[in-house]
């Protein structure tokens, strides 16, 4: 607080001077008078008046001497007092009792954005503060002025152009000599960048410990000089002590397992200033008594050719260490059941490194099982095997073999036949998985092949024999029947002659047709090479059937009908076959329909197989359970009118020729009752193209032309 100092009184030299000056003037005047007759005391008494007048005249020009001096060093201090407040860096207001300002600095002028002029008389807290300024602060400042006490404090104000600063304050009430409040004086100082230098501070402490806290990564430092110990709220939380505790070094001590300390222990004394690093897991115990793994990362300071500290990072890894074991369990576990499979793995790698294989995989590449080490490329293992003679199909051509088989590994979706030098065949099974990784399978199917072979050889021995039993059959049958219709003719109307030669005649014609029915069924075996394919247009030669079964229809009471695409029907066919399929389906089919219905054929676009043939009826139907059977030689539905039926060998031999097409025949039942057949061809787009493959059923004839197919290539 700021107050002028009173006037002082009289000293009391000058009073002791004026009475010893007045006896001195006394006893001067009564020795001058002694001979004149004046009273004693009257003389006294005006000696010393006259002293005390004349001392107290000086007394009182040595005052005024003193003033004026004074007033002029008050001068100078005011002066030098105005000059420091005009010329500090720091803010300076001066308020009257009321807090309205009487003046500033150049320096408020610079910080506020204010002139002078613009704020004298005005209440510093109206033009500074705002929504922003804390309103506690605001008020213990007020109430703190009102009551004439000084304040200290932080305060955050919004200049003229609208910047925001923090300034610290100081505020004295100033008083006059009698003690009454006549003003403040507010001293200020801008800290706007501490302020912001500490926000960033908090803010990066922050971050720091939420980044800690989500990554679970906590910090530490001990200083060895001072066994000092500090560390990050998230080593707390790792350790399970409270966050306000202050750590020692006798806490490390309490965490480390036996363990631990046995790990640490080499790892300590083998420190130097070249190899300061460690990196560590340990296991540790929480505050809690809780068994936890950590990462521990740190290094060492040094000063003065000793170690004067460490500083370092510490994570939990007990969930990570956990989920590693499992992994290893589940990869050890993995690795043993791809031992104990009967077929070759092999797993590559992105690159084509071989990541690892099984030990049947070795055995059957017994002759490159020393190539199959991991990291060695793929094409480096096929063509040394190659050289080596391991694959027949290379052998003469190892060039084009290699580049080949390379072509095929790539694609990344291959099955293959391969051959190989110690007689075995494999069905080479190959996937690219979403990482890029190749995961392939050796089936060992040498025995397959072979069984495959010995049947093929007697189903052609089979074939041959029929074919020779039709041929030897069919020349006295022919016989037999030219004989029982020249009987006929000589028995007519002569019974019981006429009924015995048409017995005779029939079981002859049901003979042939059961011969006929067998050279069919063995010349066709799911090849294409017993046909006379070309592309032609179907829908004239399925029409040629309507008509031709239309007057048997007719007898039986029974409708044919047909739906086509506007557009023609291209399909490669042998016409004489198809049309024995599907007069052989028509017929069927009009023998088991009920009088009066409708038999109904049409063509279909398949998105999968090309194009689909349909004949309904409106007959009994087929079970569910025979919808299979009755493509089986020698076969019927049991489902018919009178219980009669053909050979069965007809379904059998349609589907044949279907598969010679390339297509397939399908039965089902209709929704609403009756059977339906379907026969489905690859459609072909372009009458001079090739025949687009179809979706093949998986017949034997099938799976041999695949099967020649992988042979001829031999990979």
């Amino acid at each position: 607080m700021y107050q002028p100092q009173p006037e002082s009184r009289p000293p009391f030299l000058w009073l002791t001077l004026a009475w010893l000056a007045g006896i001195t003037g006394s006893g001067i005047v009564i020795w001058l008078t002694r001979d004149l007759h004046i009273d004693i005391l009257l003389m006294l008494a005006g000696g010393i008046l006259l002293s005390s007048l004349m001392v107290l005249a000086l007394y009182l020009k040595q005052r005024n001497m003193g003033a004026e001096q004074r007033a002029l060093h008050m001068e100078d201090n005011l002066a030098l007092l105005a000059m420091v407040a005009r010329q500090t860096t720091n803010v300076v207001i001066l308020t009257d009792a009321q807090r309205r300002i009487t003046w500033v600095n150049a320096a408020f002028e610079r910080v506020s954005g204010y002139t002078s002029a613009e704020v004298i008389g005005k209440a510093p807290g109206a033009l500074l503060q705002f929504e922003g300024t804390d309103p506690g602060v605001v008020e213990r400042m007020r109430r703190a002025l009102n009551a004439g006490r000084p304040y200290l404090g932080e305060v955050l104000n919004r200049s003229k152009s609208g910047r925001l600063y923090w300034l610290e304050i100081d505020i004295q009430p100033i008083r006059d000599h009698a003690g009454e409040l006549i003003g403040f004086m507010a001293l200020q100082s801008d800290v706007t960048a501490r302020k912001q230098a500490e926000l960033d501070l908090r803010s990066s402490q922050s971050f720091l410990d939420k980044a800690g806290r989500i990554g679970g990564v906590g910090g530490w430092q001990l200083s060895l000089p001072d066994q000092e110990l500090s560390w990050t709220d998230q080593t707390a939380r790792t350790l399970e002590v409270d966050i306000n505790h202050k750590p020692t070094p006798l806490d490390l001590l309490g965490f480390l397992t036996p363990e631990a300390a046995e790990i640490l222990q080499p790892v300590l004394s083998q420190l130097t200033p070249s190899q300061s690093y460690w990196d560590l897991e340990l296991p540790l115990l929480t505050a809690k008594g809780r068994l936890i793994w950590v990462r521990v990362v740190a290094e060492c300071e040094y000063a003065d050719g000793g170690v004067t500290g460490l500083v370092g990072a510490i994570q939990d890894v007990t969930v990570r260490r956990a989920m590693k074991a499992e992994i290893r369990r589940n990869a050890d576990l993995l690795r043993a059941a791809i031992d104990t499979i009967d077929e070759g793995f092999v797993l590559f790698d992105p690159q084509d490194r071989l990541v690892l294989c099984n030990e049947r995989y070795r055995q059957l590449y017994a002759t490159s099982a020393d190539l199959l080490v991991p990291g060695a490329q793929f094409e480096d293992i096929i063509r040394i095997g190659a050289q080596r003679g391991q694959y027949p199909a290379a052998i003469g051509r190892e060039e084009e073999w290699v580049k080949s088989r390379l072509a095929m590994h790539r694609d990344g979706d291959t099955t293959v036949v391969q051959h190989l030098d110690n007689g075995r065949v494999l069905r080479i099974l190959e996937r690219r998985m979403p990482d890029g990784h190749t995961v392939s399978f050796r089936v060992d199917i040498t025995d397959l092949v072979k069984a495959s072979e010995d049947a093929q050889a007697a189903n052609r021995a089979k074939s041959e024999f029929i074919a020779t039993i039709s041929h030897e059959l069919r020349t006295p049958l022919q016989s037999i029947i030219g004989f029982s219709q020249l009987g006929m003719h000589f028995a007519a109307n002569q019974p019981p002659y006429d009924q015995m030669f048409t017995d005779i005649q029939n079981g002859g014609q049901r003979m042939l047709t059961l011969v006929n029915g067998l050279l069919d069924a063995s010349k066709f075996d799911g090849r294409s090479h017993a046909l006379d394919l070309a592309p032609r247009v179907l829908q004239p030669i399925l029409e040629e059937v309507r008509a031709e079964l239309s007057t048997l229809a007719e007898n039986r009471q029974v409708t044919l009908t047909s739906a086509w695409p506007e557009d023609d029907v291209w399909a490669m066919v042998d016409t004489f076959r198809i049309q024995q399929v599907v007069r052989n389906v028509m017929a069927n089919a009009i023998r088991y329909a009920p009088s009066g219905t409708v038999i109904h054929m049409s063509a279909h676009e398949d998105e999968e197989r090309g194009w689909r043939i349909e004949i309904r009826d409106h007959g009994p139907g087929i079970p569910e359970s025979e919808l299979e059977s009755i493509f089986l030689p020698f076969m019927q539905s049991s489902r018919t009118r009178d219980g009669s039926g053909g050979t069965g060998l007809g379904l059998h031999i349609c589907r044949k020729i279907m598969q010679a097409h390339g297509g397939t025949i399908v039965a089902s039942n209709a929704a609403d009752g009756g059977a339906q057949m379907s026969l489905y061809l690859p459609r072909v787009s372009d009458p001079n193209a090739d025949p687009e493959p179809g979706l093949l059923d998986d017949s034997a004839g099938t799976m041999r032309s695949a099967r020649s197919a992988l042979e001829a290539l031999a990979i």
